[in-house]
């Protein structure tokens, strides 16, 4: 029998997305909060020189201790969910969390895109005078150079050894008994692949946008990541026990081992057949 795929598992446990209409009003809502916190964004950048990384710092910082809070009260969550809601608490938990943090944490990743201040295109938006606003280097160095880096990223956040959207959506804080342990693909190499890959792609975009305010805040959403990383650790551990423990002390976090750099780089460039 062929295995499920992680989007029929999630659509299975989440229902909502199995009908068109629903799934366009979720997006609408999304979409609706996304360009309410842009504009925001783009008023306080506008205002102060300092005003983009601020805010991006701000809105980090809250996303980190919200997702800190999230890991380290898991179990709980899920008494409450599956108490209250029965077979539709993954889908109950989607809504009251993901459908909400889901579009903040779009707008904080692209964010460093829109701070650019020069190329063929209108500035999107028009920062303050100051050092960290100014042009770094000339367009012929910048938009390749960060295309290349967003590359790079791109290639990691490619499905590898079994992650797939009920993993990205948290499925599995619902139904721990579930999931499964990812130690395949790139996974062999560091444990959180897709938030180095997103981090990594945020940094490609203040490089393009072509600033030191544009590029710190691409920083600051990879840092936030880092942050949230020791807490999850936990949670995993509590769900996978002895396994996830070998698994940690075998595999860094964020940067692969010394030698295992050449291995790292051909599971991102070229890719590895998954395993069953």
């Amino acid at each position: 029998m062929e295995e499920k795929t992680g989007e029929e598992i999630f659509f299975e446990y989440v229902p909502v997305f199995k009908t068109w209409y629903n799934v366009i009003l979720l997006y609408m809502f999304q979409i609706m909060i996304f360009i309410l916190l842009i504009a925001f964004f783009w008023l306080i950048s506008s205002i102060a020189w300092h005003g983009a990384v601020s805010v991006q710092l701000i809105t980090s910082v809250v996303l980190v201790f919200f997702y800190i809070y999230l890991a380290n009260n898991t179990e709980k969550i899920r008494k409450k969910y599956l108490e209250k809601y029965g077979k539709l608490a993954a889908q109950k938990f989607w809504y009251h969390y993901q459908s909400y943090t889901v579009p903040i944490i779009c707008v904080v990743f692209c964010f460093p895109l829109l701070l650019k201040t020069d190329y063929f295109l209108p500035v999107i938006i028009k920062l303050p005078n100051h050092l960290i606003t100014k042009s770094l280097f000339p367009i012929y160095i910048a938009l390749p150079l960060g295309i290349i880096i967003i590359s790079i990223g791109l290639l990691m956040r490619r499905p590898s050894g079994g992650y797939g959207m009920d993993v990205d959506d948290y499925l599995y804080m619902i139904y721990p008994e579930k999931s499964k342990l990812i130690t395949n693909g790139i996974y062999r190499y560091i444990r959180n692949p897709q938030y180095v890959c997103r981090g990594v792609i945020a940094i490609g975009f203040g490089v393009i946008a072509n600033n030191i305010s544009a590029i710190a805040v691409g920083l600051i959403h990879f840092l936030s990541y880092c942050a949230i990383i020791p807490a999850e650790d936990r949670e995993l551990f509590r769900r996978f026990g002895k396994d996830f423990e070998i698994y940690q002390k075998k595999v860094p976090a964020i940067f692969p081992k010394y030698g295992n750099w050449k291995k790292f780089a051909r599971s991102v460039f070229v890719g590895e057949k998954r395993e069953s």
